[in-house]
């Protein structure tokens, strides 16, 4: 099995985050911030207003509500931008006129950004619908990293967070030998020990094979890792079952305490590996670290035909994100 060649190493020295001013995007200004103290990064904080061709010339009263609107964003921009120059860290900040994604798209293309940050609040329901098209098409089509903050993040207690762990969370797909890499790469970044965690299905933990495949797939992990082309400590390998995957990866994270969840989603549609989509919506909202995820494209490889051999072993590259 080996990783494919990437022209750079990851990079985080430009850093956005998208904010709308509400409970969600100012946990994830905060995160930003954060990052980019630790990170030595700067950032860019963007606003999009949605509601500027809303109001016609000739609507009167509504146009100048929208004025004031637009002026309490401003000055909402600006009480960021002090707040960031406080914190050490070099802040511009930009408000765009128009959709929500398309502006962030352009806006990580056009300012070279290394790393997006969203909020996002909870999902119920219809949760496609919920989550909302602007972080699944930013999720989807950015080519940077996008770090995603859910709403348990803010309210969980940062106590014992030094030796907070990162997990890398695969189902062995192409895409995860890229998403490795980032995962290695702020692990020691961060100084924080590095898990890679694979699921497998409850109905294997109690049959005959319970002590074999957790073995296969550590060895597995632990090849992927080797593979991921950073130098790394020996990272912690761990096999767990679960009947619901996000839910298993969650409470894996929680258990550690984690820092960060790393997944690698597909281009072609929001999904981690070959999971169904609500599995990463779930684990973004669910978790109390934000998740970071990587988009790449599609590809059929002979390279990986290893570690999907180990899994087609066990009859699960269904069932792990």
């Amino acid at each position: 099995m080996q990783t494919p060649a990437i022209d750079t190493m990851p990079s985080f020295q430009r850093v956005l985050v998208a904010t709308d001013f509400s409970a969600a995007s100012q946990a994830a200004y905060r995160t930003a911030l954060e990052t980019c103290v630790s990170l030595g990064a700067s950032l860019l904080v963007l606003h999009v207003f949605e509601y500027g061709e809303m109001a016609a010339p000739e609507s009167g009263g509504l146009l100048l509500e929208m004025q004031g609107l637009r002026e309490s964003c401003r000055q909402g921009l600006e009480q960021l931008c002090s707040e960031s120059g406080r914190a050490g860290v070099k802040c511009e900040t930009v408000m765009e006129d128009g959709n929500a994604s398309d502006c962030i798209l352009k806006a990580i293309e056009e300012k070279e950004i290394d790393l997006a940050v969203l909020g996002t609040n909870a999902l119920h329901g219809f949760e496609r619908l919920i989550f909302g098209s602007t972080a699944e098409t930013v999720l989807r089509k950015a080519p940077c990293p996008v770090l995603t903050v859910g709403p348990r993040v803010a309210n969980c207690s940062k106590d014992g967070q030094a030796d907070a762990p990162v997990i890398f969370a695969t189902d062995f797909d192409f895409t995860t030998m890229h998403a490795i890499r980032y995962a290695a790469y702020l692990s020691n970044l961060t100084a924080a020990p590095l898990h890679c965690v694979h699921v497998l299905p409850r109905t294997l933990e109690a049959g005959s094979q319970c002590q074999i495949v957790p073995g296969i797939m550590s060895e597995a992990l632990h090849q992927l890792a080797n593979e991921s082309g950073v130098v790394i400590e020996t990272p912690t390998c761990a096999t767990i079952f679960g009947s619901e995957i996000s839910y298993a990866v969650v409470d894996y994270a929680r258990q550690q305490k984690a820092k960060l969840i790393v997944l690698g989603v597909r281009q072609a549609s929001l999904l981690a590996s070959h999971v169904p989509e609500h599995i990463t919506y779930r684990i973004i909202t669910e978790a109390n670290c934000p998740v970071l995820t990587m988009a790449f494209a599609s590809h059929t490889r002979t390279e990986h035909a290893a570690a999907q051999r180990g899994a087609k072993q066990v009859n699960h590259k269904h069932l792990a994100v």
